[in-house]
């Protein structure tokens, strides 16, 4: 037994301690890696449909307010587009940074979000014979969309 105790004493104990610790702590899965992959074909799959609704929004908000205008009645409008959604991610030097959500979570960090660029509108209402309404609306949209005059066809509705 006296091996044994003499082997055991406090300070071995702590090394045979901590050296066990530190082998369970890299034997451990993180899935850092598994779940980053995972999330970037999820946010390739998503950004289509954010697009889609991006455009969907836009039309039906501007749907919302021309509907208000004196005049214009019920409306359509469609919308397009050049280019996507894009999302800039935050990159320290080389590397992506991450944050974490309160289940532990990691998403790149977002520091700006790019819309697509609206090049032509069409609006169909039932007002849009009456050329100070065609008016209004054109100006409406400019102002919204940035969009040049010519880019803009207001149509009458049945």
């Amino acid at each position: 037994m006296k091996p044994l105790g003499k082997w055991m004493k406090k300070e071995r104990l702590g090394v045979l301690l901590l050296a066990g610790l530190l082998l369970l702590i890299i034997a451990l899965p993180t899935g850092g890696e598994e779940e980053q992959d995972g999330g970037d074909i999820q946010e390739d799959r998503s950004q289509s449909g954010e697009e889609q609704d991006w455009e969907t929004r836009m039309e039906n908000r501007l749907v919302q307010v021309l509907e208000q205008v004196q005049g214009v009645g019920k409306a359509e409008v469609f919308l397009t587009c050049e280019g996507t959604q894009e999302k800039i991610v935050e990159k320290d030097e080389t590397e992506t940074v991450y944050e974490r959500d309160s289940r532990g979570n990691q998403t790149p960090y977002v520091s700006e979000e790019r819309y697509p660029q609206v090049t032509g509108v069409l609006v169909v209402a039932e007002g849009g014979d009456n050329p100070v309404v065609i008016k209004d609306i054109q100006e409406a949209v400019q102002v919204l969309f940035q969009v040049e005059a010519h880019k803009i066809k207001v149509m009458k509705m049945n």
